[in-house]
């Protein structure tokens, strides 16, 4: 969440070549497990090793994940998909967009292929936003009933799509039934009871507190004054928010992301903040041994790497996003040899504080500008996207990302109505409040999914070839060079199963030789094109399709064109 505190503040996606291509296979398999995948001999990559057909998207099998290990999708409710007409998303329309998401169908390609979705807030609030809680227990109105939230979840584990939900406790609304009863014991003379599960002082003036309205008491409300902090170290505020957790574990929910964790004890510094969430944690695993934790700690790399001693399995890697983070970085400034040797270094410094960390990278979510709005040119979308979702850990994908939606002012702009039809407007949610730019992406997800060279189908090529190699995501990671700093790798070693994946950020192509005694290359997993049919100003010859990838792998020695990736096995 972010803070307003009164302190300081494609390549061608899923290219459907021709109907022979198209017909080869499928791109996962129904198995309900983790595990290395096999892949079928191709007809590209002249004399050398053979290359799958079609980048390996429809060629090669993968296996459901069963661990912690996801691509998710966050998903903001209000803005979806309204299912009833009554201008706001709801639960049933998530629903109804499930297959669009991960359809559960082992012989298809028209999905995304996401594994776990995040829901921002939905538990009962006065707000658009819902990061102000008045009911933990309730599903809010506007987006349905505990039970459609019940079906919801069953439908996503049919898919073998995990749910995590935004757990927001760092603070709670004004109207909280908790809060209006503290008010009442303040106004009876009384500090023992319900006051205590906020933090009320005398006198307390300065950024970050507001009059209680009774006699001179202040309480502490570090993002604004409608949203009061709850004392996280008082036991029976620990209490009503472990009877929150057991409840919403019970039901199915398969982890929570945590809002603002760093300011749960701003003010009596990280280690008290890390042991609220050591606690939060250890509780939920008694109740869902594999529970998946990731928290929001919008702050510097020192701080995230120690609230990764909490033992909470991710945080969220703000390093990485936005217009002069990592990725964008990378490929504006063709430094594939820094981004990967920076994995390496994060990788290290984070399973030092956890071994069982996991990384969390996105490119933008709902606090932040939207992607498609910094990065320029189609290219360079899919470029950025081939880095972010072939690093270690779990990437978040932010809704309408695929369709380059656009929003970088105010937050209800980055939180705009998913476009899902330039023809048919049924579910589309028109209006966020206090949002005055309605503008459309040149695309919506109905025109992408018909366009071969769409992010949207590009989007689908990097998380099946992603799936298709386990060890990407789990594996423990070592930076190569190869020569020139736009061209480079990792090799990643999981379960003693090794693959190599390569970048060229380059508008060049690149001829690389990969040491031996550092990798040897058996087997082409997959490939991304992100030049193809470009808009990017670029130097070299770029493929035209997937059927002639300008790819070729040689005994050791690897030649890819401008803006490209590779799987190596």
């Amino acid at each position: 969440m972010k803070k307003y505190k009164l302190i300081s503040l494609a390549l061608t996606g899923s290219i459907i070549l021709s109907a022979m291509l198209c017909g080869c296979g499928s791109k996962k398999n129904d198995q309900n497990s983790t595990a290395q995948s096999s892949v079928s001999s191709g007809t590209q990559g002249g004399d050398g090793i053979k290359l799958p057909d079609n980048g390996g998207f429809t060629t090669v099998q993968y296996q459901f994940s069963e661990d912690k290990y996801k691509t998710y999708y966050e998903i903001f409710p209000y803005s979806f998909y309204d299912s009833n007409a009554d201008g706001i998303g709801d639960m049933n329309g998530i629903i109804q967009k499930l297959d669009y998401l991960n359809d559960g169908d082992t012989n298809t390609t028209t999905d995304l292929g996401v594994e776990g979705i995040w829901l921002m807030p939905i538990m009962e609030s006065p707000s658009y936003h819902k990061y102000d809680v008045t009911n933990y227990m309730k599903v809010d109105e506007a987006y349905g009933t505990n039970d459609d939230f019940k079906k919801l979840l069953d439908e996503c584990h049919k898919r073998h799509v995990d749910v995590i939900i935004d757990l927001v406790i760092n603070h709670t609304a004004l109207k909280h039934e908790w809060y209006q009863k503290a008010i009442e014991e303040l106004k009876a003379g009384k500090t023992d009871g319900y006051v205590q599960y906020y933090n009320f002082e005398k006198d307390h003036t300065g950024g970050g507190w507001s009059k209680a309205g009774v006699d001179n008491w202040y309480y502490e409300c570090q993002f604004y004054s409608g949203m009061p902090d709850l004392n996280l170290q008082n036991p029976k505020v620990r209490e009503e928010i472990q009877n929150v957790v057991k409840y919403w574990l019970d039901m199915g929910v398969d982890g929570f992301r945590l809002d603002a964790v760093w300011w749960y004890e701003s003010e009596k510094g990280n280690d008290a903040s890390i042991a609220d969430l050591k606690w939060l944690y250890d509780y939920a695993k008694t109740v869902k041994p594999d529970v998946y934790m990731v928290g929001e700690c919008w702050k510097d790399t020192g701080t995230t790497l120690e609230f990764y001693k909490s033992g909470v399995d991710s945080f969220f890697n703000f390093f990485v996003q936005g217009a002069t983070g990592k990725v964008n970085f990378t490929v504006n400034k063709k430094d594939a040899l820094g981004y990967v040797q920076y994995l390496e270094k994060w990788q290290s410094q984070i399973k030092g504080n956890n071994p069982d960390a996991i990384d969390a990278q996105f490119l933008s979510n709902h606090d932040t500008a939207r992607s498609a709005g910094y990065i320029r040119t189609l290219t360079k979308k899919r470029m950025n996207a081939a880095l972010y979702m072939l690093a270690p850990g779990n990437p978040f994908m932010y809704y309408g990302e695929e369709i380059c939606m656009t929003g970088s002012q105010n937050d209800p702009e980055k939180r705009k109505g998913m476009y899902w039809s330039s023809t048919d407007m049924t579910g589309y949610v028109k209006r966020i409040p206090d949002n005055t730019n309605n503008s459309l992406p040149d695309q919506s997800v109905e025109d992408a999914q018909k366009d071969e060279n769409s992010l949207l189908n590009f989007y689908k090529r990097v998380i099946a070839l992603r799936h298709q190699n386990p060890e990407i995501a789990r594996g423990t990671l070592k930076a190569v060079e190869l020569g020139d700093k736009s061209a480079a790798g990792y090799v990643t070693d999981y379960n003693g199963s090794k693959v190599m994946v390569i970048f060229n950020v380059s508008d060049k192509a690149a001829e690389l030789n990969v040491p031996k005694d550092t990798f040897e290359i058996k087997e082409v997993r997959g490939y991304l094109l992100a030049a193809i049919g470009s808009d990017e100003e670029v130097k070299d010859a770029i493929p035209s399709s997937y059927a002639d990838p300008m790819i070729t792998v040689k005994d050791q020695t690897v030649k890819l064109p401008p803006y490209s990736a590779i799987v190596l096995k």
